[in-house]
């Protein structure tokens, strides 16, 4: 899983509530002995790495509307235009993982990374029910129960499904885009004297898209047909892709003595990528291997074995470990002979952290991979400022170096390694009911390899290829919020990105990128009903977005289609009631007055105008 930067952030449904200013809670715990603040949870990486913290169960409405995952991670991230699709980053991500990696990332904010598991401390069970009714049948349901066994040990299950309807060329309800099943279940014990804990989980998620190959009218030069269902047909009728992603988790450790644990973590992790091959989609992709006629399929199954010590002196903490990793990859066509697929991996690594405090605190770290690769940074944050740095020498992922499938074949036996080195900084400055947060950031990439679109007229050719010369990414940012008469709170972000050097064309990213939000929020009815009446904005200027190929269910840089500027404007009422939240969001408004849409990836439409309705319930008994 590469190295873990103690900082990192989980998936922002998994992320622990953040105070905000401006948005009072209520008193859940008043009426009832049990509640939010009887009812806590953390995470592995809190365990591991010795920074015991538990949050209370989140009961907040703040951005509780952002369901869909392009504005939940403030459009950082572009799908297909429809919920659980392909979803790929809009900016270059910095690797994790440094050995070998199976390349296929384009489900990954679905999967549940089992280190963003919560383990729980309860006083009660603890239930939760979410459901979301999306318009033209966007159905998303979470269940979640857990229950400590007793004050030391703990046992949880948790339930997600997608069942989201196509929005183009659909034929009535439950005519599925996407089927998403995701599911975890866990749990954990200590002894009387904690000198003993035990960690467990086991997570599965499989996604099924039905794939359309974006969106065919009779005249491309006819923006408004795009968004005309009358108008409009899928590439593909018949393309399907699926993902299946389990992992076995177990974690232990043990007290020695104070300053002194030894631990141990196994993960057992398999992903499987399928393409059933359909005859007629030879007239979309222009091309096939002859010899391929029944199914594309990747799988990577890996077991790794993680031992390590670890502990404080005074505020500073250590860890040093070793780490084991037996990897086999299996591609459906390609020759065991042609790539290496059987790789055993040992690695090497050191966490240190300064200071323990959850404010100010200094932290580095190192992974070496012993054939060569590494993986090198450190941070350091306090109240007002924020800085970090790393470097990273990787694999190619098994993708990038060969395939073979229906519709391509390649083998890249000649691809350098790439080197990534990244710096940031952010300032925090708050000023009363006024929050700043200026930031930048750098990123040199060496040895770069990405997917290019090398199609021709006479046939469709989309493949790896690694870049001659460095690329520099330049990135300012700020972000400001404010409240304002009394119950107005007005936030905003803005991202410019400069890409130069000599392989600058490998990275299409918007030179400027903005996100906005006002809100009206207000405590009702004695202090039983607390809402949230608001508008959101998010625009950025014209661009060559990454296109999408899905036989090989990968991301490509194209410079054929320019993603036109457009304002995406949402309108939402977020509301808590007793143990109830509940919102109601309309999506897109500026298409009712402008008469278009825009497009979340090229060729594929964005979210329309559509009408959404969710709403949850927790128990405590």
């Amino acid at each position: 899983m590469g190295v873990e930067v103690f900082s990192q952030i989980p998936d922002l449904e998994e992320r622990a509530p953040q105070d905000r200013r401006g948005s009072s809670i209520l008193d859940d715990s008043t009426k009832q002995v049990y509640g939010p603040t009887t009812s806590r949870f953390t995470y592995l990486k809190n365990i591991k790495y010795n920074l015991p913290h538990y949050w209370t169960i989140d009961t907040t409405i703040h951005n509780w509307h952002r369901f869909q995952y392009p504005p939940r991670y403030e459009y950082g991230y572009h799908d297909l235009g429809n919920i659980g699709t392909a979803i790929n980053p809009v900016f270059p991500q910095t690797p994790e993982v440094i050995g070998a990696s199976s390349g296929f990332t384009l489900y990954d904010l679905y999967a549940t990374d089992p280190n963003d598991v919560k383990y729980y401390d309860t006083k009660s069970p603890y239930s939760n029910f979410k459901i979301i009714w999306g318009g033209k049948g966007r159905s998303v349901t979470h269940a979640n129960y857990t229950r400590n066994i007793d004050e030391r040990s703990n046992m949880f299950f948790d339930y997600r499904g997608m069942f989201i309807d196509k929005q183009i060329g659909r034929q009535g309800r439950g005519d599925r885009n996407v089927q998403g099943i995701n599911y975890r279940m866990g749990g954990n014990y200590a002894t009387k004297n904690l000198r003993y804990q035990l960690y467990g989980n086991f997570t599965r998620n499989r996604q099924a898209v039905s794939e359309s190959g974006g969106v065919f009218v009779d005249d491309e030069n006819d923006l408004a047909a795009f968004f005309d269902d009358s108008r409009r047909q899928p590439n593909l009728p018949d393309a399907e892709t699926s993902e299946l992603r389990t992992n076995y988790q177990l974690y232990h450790q043990y007290k020695i003595k104070e300053g002194l644990q030894v631990y141990h973590e196994y993960n057992r992790y398999k992903q499987q990528n399928d393409f059933p091959v359909v005859q007629t989609n030879d007239v979309f992709f222009d091309s096939a291997v002859d010899s391929i006629s029944t199914l594309d399929r990747s799988k990577i199954v890996y077991r790794q074995n993680e031992f390590g010590v670890k502990g404080d002196w005074g505020k500073s903490f250590y860890n040093f470990y070793y780490k084991v990793k037996d990897i086999n990859f299996d591609y459906a066509y390609l020759s065991p002979d042609s790539v290496e697929t059987d790789l055993l991996e040992n690695y090497v690594g050191v966490n240190l952290r300064f200071g323990n405090d959850s404010v100010s605190y200094i932290e580095a770290y190192g992974e070496y991979l012993l054939d060569g690769n590494f993986r090198l940074g450190g941070s350091i944050r306090n109240s007002w400022f924020e800085a970090e740095g790393s470097t990273s020498l990787t694999q190619p992922t098994f993708m990038q170096r060969g395939y073979r499938g229906r519709y391509d074949e390649w083998l890249n036996s000649d691809f350098d390694d790439p080197i990534t080195t990244s710096v940031k900084g952010k300032l925090l400055l708050n000023y009363g009911p006024f929050s700043i947060q200026p930031a930048a950031s750098y990123t040199l990439l060496n040895n770069y390899i990405y997917f290019e679109d090398k199609s021709t007229s006479e046939a469709r050719n989309i493949s790896p290829t690694q870049v001659s010369s460095e690329i520099s990414i330049l990135t300012g940012e700020v972000r400001l919020s404010v409240d304002f008469l009394r119950h107005m709170n007005f936030s905003a972000e803005a991202v410019y990105t400069n890409v130069s050097g000599g392989s600058a064309q490998a990275v299409q990213v918007p030179d400027l990128l903005t996100n906005a939000q006002v809100y009206y929020t207000r405590i009702s009815f004695n202090g039983n009903l607390q809402w949230q009446l608001g508008v959101d904005a998010h625009w950025k200027t014209a661009y060559f977005a990454d296109g999408y190929d899905p036989a090989i269910m990968q991301f490509f840089v194209q410079d054929a289609s320019e993603i036109p500027e457009y304002p995406i404007i949402d309108v939402f009422f977020n509301a808590k009631m007793n143990r109830g939240r509940f919102f109601l969001k309309y999506n897109n408004l500026y298409e009712i007055a402008n008469g278009t849409g825009y497009f979340a990836t090229p060729g594929y439409p964005g979210q329309g105008p559509i009408f959404d309705f969710g709403f949850d319930w927790t128990f405590y008994d």
